[in-house]
């Protein structure tokens, strides 16, 4: 009876837990890394290297439809090989101290390709242990419906360990998969892209602020993990840039400046750091494009990003500020014990610290989307007031080659008309901000002056325009094109059928650039 009543794991947990737990494929990338990074900490405590010599280097095969992740860590002894690489969930490594530590990770491969191979080596032994998984094997048996196996029966079925001569001195641990069914994992630059932002990897060193982060990191006791890691022998860092880009035909263009960065730090009422991070500071302009890999602010675990790129949007409190989160880049790094990744790794479980890391990210968030709304209100201020010196000049400009009509007059002395009400009310709105952020802590205070930066012959001009006087209040006659001295030469009814031709032109053509360049173009060919 007491047999009847024991408990089963069916074959059907293991699909759950390797084959059917991640949306995007690459995450074994991350799983791979991972765990070679915990062992590479291990390394390092055991004397076996120095910090900086690890080496964890991915190659993938596209036309072998092979992957290899191999790092030159502790490697596992061959008698904790088949209790460790066959188990699932039952890891040694402990919760907010390793990076990885429930045990299923290393198996993901198995839904992405025909066999799963491991093998690896520990200092000390003359032995090489391989483990090969059936990975086409388990998923015929998994996909039996009529197969009543548990899952342990399953595991010793399709896994299969053999031991051969190594040197004594080698250690190492490495991942191959075979016959890779995923292009998306082949994909070099896709699965560079991903690991580039994912990985504990350094920022590149052309990232302009990097000293200063790692200065703030100097100042505040803060350290981050890193490690040497390569795709295809070549190594890779985080892809920050000193610019925010648009496509551009298949190419891309310059849109705005990183123009700094600043700092986030929260602690617990013990002092103790519960996370911190850095953020950029542009002109916040608007969303930075897909194109720009690194965007939106990440969040991290142990340098391992948490998530995806629109992780940090859930902490802008209303739906609509949400899109600011592309507004940035930067890092939030988790430093809280009690702040643990779940299963998936795109959050942490669930538990008081959490809920506590959510109300303070939602506080500074606010600030993130304060900072968007000033930024806004200071260009389109500036906008405004040089929209309105814009057509100052234009209309002294008219009043000296002449206008091509009446109607050309006032329209565009009713449209500056317009503008001087609304640059007198932009006045007071940049002097309003302008005060806010100079009288703050604000981080655009120091990068003001950048935020709308002015041409210097375009503040030369206006600094010299003189007043126009609105078309009701001028008393002198209005001038047209047709009384320069080049109509000379033609009747008053010729100057009158000119007029109109441009008359004409002027309401049919309505972007200006183009209509003044076909005027331009008729009064050349008048004065030969």
């Amino acid at each position: 009876m007491a047999e009847n009543n024991k408990a089963q794991i069916g074959k059907d947990v293991i699909e759950s837990l390797t084959l059917g737990m991640y949306e995007d494929c690459r995450f074994i990338y991350r799983e791979y890394v991972q765990n070679a990074a915990d062992q590479v900490d291990k390394a390092v405590e055991e004397g076996l290297f120095n910090k900086g010599e690890e080496h964890i280097q991915i190659v993938i095969d596209p036309d072998g439809r092979n992957i290899i992740v191999e790092d030159n860590a502790t490697g596992i002894s061959e008698s904790k090989v088949v209790p460790i690489l066959r188990n699932i969930a039952h890891s040694t490594k402990q919760r907010g101290v390793d990076k990885g530590f429930r045990g299923i990770g290393r198996l993901g491969g198995l839904g992405y390709c025909a066999k799963l191979r491991f093998e690896t080596s520990y200092k000390g032994e003359p032995v090489k242990s391989i483990m090969t998984w059936d990975a086409e094997l388990l998923k015929f048996i998994i996909n039996d419906r009529d197969n009543q196996e548990e899952a342990v029966e399953v595991l010793e079925r399709v896994t299969d360990t053999k031991t051969y001569k190594e040197e004594a001195d080698a250690h190492y641990f490495r991942v191959v998969m075979e016959d890779v069914t995923s292009d998306d994992l082949l994909d070099v630059k896709s699965v560079t892209d991903y690991l580039s932002m994912v990985a504990p990897v350094d920022i590149n060193s052309r990232f302009i602020f990097r000293s200063k982060i790692r200065e703030y990191m100097k100042e505040n006791n803060l350290t981050l993990d890193t490690y040497n890691i390569y795709i295809n022998d070549t190594q890779i860092y985080k892809p920050y840039t000193n610019y925010i880009y648009e496509d551009n035909r298949g190419g891309k263009k310059q849109v705005d400046d990183i123009l700094d960065v600043d700092f986030i730090m929260e602690k617990d009422e013990n002092g103790e750091i519960i996370y911190w991070g850095w953020y950029s500071l542009s002109r916040l302009n608007g969303q930075m494009k897909p194109l720009n890999i690194a965007r939106g602010i990440r969040l991290r675990k142990s340098n391992i990003q948490i998530g995806d790129e629109e992780i940090c949007k859930k902490f802008f409190t209303k739906t609509e500020d949400q899109r600011y989160s592309f507004y940035y880049f930067g890092e939030i790094h988790a430093v809280s014990k009690d702040l643990i990744p779940n299963s998936r790794r795109d959050y942490f479980g669930e538990n008081p610290a959490c809920t506590e890391f959510e109300r303070l990210m939602k506080q500074d968030f606010l600030d993130l989307r304060e900072m968007c709304y000033d930024a806004s209100k200071f260009r389109s201020s500036k906008k405004t007031i040089a929209k309105e010196s814009e057509l100052r000049e234009k209309i002294g400009e008219k009043d000296k080659i002449g206008y091509t009509s009446k109607k050309e007059q006032e329209d565009l002395n009713k449209q500056f008309e317009e503008y001087q009400k609304k640059a007198g009310q932009a006045r007071k709105q940049l002097e309003n901000v302008t005060n806010k952020l100079q009288n703050s802590n604000s981080p655009l205070r120091g990068i003001l002056d950048r935020l709308a930066p002015e041409k210097k012959d375009e503040a030369e001009q206006r600094s010299k325009a003189s007043p126009v006087t609105p078309i009701a209040n001028q008393q002198e006659k209005t001038k047209f094109r047709t009384d320069n001295p080049i109509y000379s030469q033609y009747s008053k009814q010729e100057k009158k059928l000119i007029g109109r031709i441009y008359t004409a032109i002027s309401n049919a053509i309505t972007e200006e650039l183009f209509r003044d360049a076909l005027i331009n173009k008729i009064e050349e060919e008048l004065t030969r």
